[in-house]
Parts: C-alpha cells; structure tokens; sequence
C-alpha cells in the first residue's frame, strides 16, 4: 500500500512547510522567508536552514513491514514503539525495507512507527513510503508543542545520532510535537525572523555563542540581540519563553564583541527585561573537554545526554505548574 502525499502530510510532524516536486516530497524545518533571509548572511547558513532538523514521521499501524524510498539523504534513524532499532545511511541506497517488530524479532498487532530524517545535509526528500496492503495508518498523539531555536548546538552537530541532540531528548521526553530550526553557525539575525505555521506552548530559544564569535562590537550584539527578542515576545509572548544562556566553551579570548561572561550577561538581562525564562547554560554541560566532541565547542553523544537531563529538570518546574 502506497501512501498518498495527502496521508503522508498527516503523519508529518517537524516541518513548517512541505512541498511536492518531481523527485518526491521535500521538508522544511524553516519557511521560505527564514531560509532566503539566511541565504542573504552567507550560502552555508541557508544551506542549514534548508535542512530537515527535527522532521519525522509518527504514526501508529498495523503494517508488519515498513518500505522507504529517498531520493536525496543522509542518515535516517528509525524508531519502533520509541525504542531506536536502525540507523540507515542513505547514499547510493536509496530505498530500504525494514520488517516491523519488538526488539526479539515477534511481531505484535500495532507499532508505533518514527521515521527520523536527516538533521543535516540537503534534507531528506521522500519519493515513496509504502505499508502492507490493508494496514491501518494514523497519526501519533502528543502532548505539547514545543520550538526550538538556536544555532549548531541545537540542530545537534556532532551527535553519532541525529536523534540524541538535547532538541531530540527533549522532544521524546516531553511526547511533544516540535519544530527543531537548529542551524549551524546561526545568531540573532531579526531579518531572519519569521512566525511559522506552528502554534507552539513552549519556545527554546538558544543563540549567543555564534554572536560572541561573529559580531563585531558589543554594541552590534546588544543591537540584533534586543530586535531579535523584541520579535519574539511581540509573536509568542503569551507562550512560555525559555532563554537557555551559552553552554560552556572554550576559545573565549580575543573576540571582538567583548568577553564571553559579557555576552552572556547581556543575552540574560535582554531576555530577562521581556519576561522570558532564562536557563543557564553552565548547568547544562559540564565544563570539560571530553564532553565535547571537539573538545570546545559542540557537545558529543555524552555531553547532549547531560544538557537534556539538566534542561528537562529545569523546564519541569515551569511546565508541571509549580513556577
């Protein structure tokens, strides 16, 4: 059984936008808005923002057998009832099937099937997605809807999976339908701000520190800074807003803008004289190397499992009502 484009889209979740073409179904983390905005900084970051960060489908059927076929790609992860069972790398390879069942190979009546596309790269681009004849299909169920903001750290740069990033973890924990527009090498750039067709309850926010390393005086970051966020609360105001403050890093000297610490305090009382909630990054990811995948930077496999942890704990406190 073939899917249509229709219930395709129904069980898509991730994507802001989603466009039928002649080599199959693209997605789209970010409008067209947001990513010609991104093209017009640099042809990487529009590169980022045209990437399929966060998109998957979710669904629930009865199929005992799950068949793919791509026609752009890279790693795809598949979970069944919310277990990862398979990474498949989708290079010359363009189409897989894959035999629905519990971790010991019996099968059951119903699977819970996720679907991850690719969280960098050029996107993954479906050309067909095919269940047993007769199997049931329909949508999972979530509980919050949540987006997430931010820069590589976000989109999950160096994570062995796409789908162990802090976004991801995040995501899985809270059962959250979420957009992920994480994009490497991004900052606070207002006309890269656009409202999408996502009504979220919870907005992550984590840009600051791409605009510790790019910006060119502390003036200039305070100014994007203060427009970006003025966005922001004017769009999602009546949402739960969450600043989450540069993690750790190294390399901290010589940049133009100030200091690290500088640009910290400033993101925290811009953020703060709008009403968000800000979460410091220092508790997040221990300030260790081995944490990191370059040592720096970009948290591994190991430092994004802490930074989830410690975040999930901290929006707790606000999400369960008790702040």
């Amino acid at each position: 059984m073939k899917l249509t484009y229709e219930q395709i889209k129904e069980i898509t979740f991730g994507a802001v936008r989603t466009e039928k073409a002649p080599d199959g179904i693209h997605f789209y983390k970010c409008t067209q808005k947001q990513i010609a905005a991104w093209e017009r900084q640099s042809e990487f970051l529009g590169g980022g923002a045209a990437g399929s960060t966060g998109v998957r489908l979710d669904f629930h059927t009865s199929s005992q057998s799950l068949a793919f076929t791509v026609a752009a790609g890279g790693k795809f992860e598949l979970y069944i009832d919310g277990v990862l069972r398979r990474q498949l790398l989708m290079g010359e390879q363009k189409s897989v099937t894959v035999p629905l069942c519990d971790a010991l190979g019996h099968p059951h009546a119903e699977y819970r099937v996720t679907l991850v596309f690719p969280s960098h790269g050029a996107g993954g681009v479906l050309t067909e997605l095919v269940l047993d004849d007769g199997a049931t299909v329909h949508p999972h169920r979530h509980d919050i809807k949540m987006l997430f903001i931010g820069d590589s750290i976000t989109q999950g740069w160096a994570s062995k999976y796409d789908s162990f990033s802090y976004a991801w973890r995040v995501t899985r924990h809270f059962n959250a339908d979420s957009v992920i527009q994480g994009i490497g090498g991004a900052y606070f750039e207002e006309s890269c701000f656009d409202v999408v067709d996502f009504d979220p309850e919870v907005v992550l926010l984590a840009y600051g520190t791409n605009d510790f390393s790019h910006r060119k005086s502390y003036e200039e970051c305070r100014a994007h800074m203060e427009a970006y966020l003025s966005l922001v609360a004017e769009h999602y105001g009546d949402k739960k807003v969450f600043v989450i403050l540069p993690i750790w890093r190294d390399k901290r000297e010589g940049k133009a803008m100030g200091s690290f610490e500088e640009c910290r305090a400033l993101l925290a009382r811009e953020a703060e004289q709008r009403g968000f909630i800000t979460v410091d990054g220092l508790s997040l990811v221990p300030p260790m190397p081995e944490f990191f995948e370059d040592a720096y930077l970009h948290p591994n496999d190991e430092g994004f499992s802490l930074y989830a942890e410690n975040l999930i704990i901290q929006l707790e406190k606000y999400l369960n009502g008790s702040k």
